[in-house]
C-alpha cells in the first residue's frame, strides 16, 4: 500500500500517481494539525492515520478529509472520516464539526499540495 506522509509539499501529479492504487478522482487523507504533516493514501483513513501515528502524530491531532481532484480547490476538500467521530471533543459525526479545525486542516492541506 503506498501511503505518502508530506511535510513540505507535493504536486497534484504525484498526488494523482498516489491515488491510482484505490480510486482516481479523489484520495483520501489525514492530517496532523499540530505537526502540520499529511499523509495521502490507502483503502482508509484509518490506512494513513495509522502510519502517522507511527511517526509520532498524537490521536488527537488527526483529523480525516478527502481531496476531489475534479471540484476547484475552494470546495475540493471533504471534511468527512470515521477517524473523525470523537464524542469527548463534542465531534459526533464523520464530519469535522469544530470550524476552527477545518480551517487549519484547510491551510495546511492547501499549503502542501503544489
Amino acid at each position: 500500500m503506498d501511503i505518502k506522509i508530506v511535510s513540505v509539499n507535493i504536486t497534484i501529479n504525484e498526488l494523482k500517481e498516489v491515488a491510482k492504487e484505490f480510486y482516481t478522482s479523489m484520495i483520501k487523507g489525514v492530517v496532523d494539525i499540530e505537526e502540520k504533516i499529511i499523509a495521502f493514501g490507502g483503502e482508509y483513513h484509518m490506512d494513513a492515520n495509522k502510519i502517522l501515528i507511527e511517526n509520532g502524530s498524537k490521536q488527537e491531532n488527526i483529523w480525516g478529509f478527502n481531496v476531489y481532484f475534479n471540484k476547484s480547490r475552494e470546495e475540493w476538500i471533504e471534511y468527512t472520516s470515521l477517524i473523525n467521530i470523537r464524542p469527548l471533543v463534542n465531534n459526533n459525526d464523520m464530519e469535522v464539526q469544530d470550524k476552527n479545525i477545518r480551517d487549519k486542516m484547510k491551510q495546511i492541506i492547501n499549503s502542501k499540495i503544489i
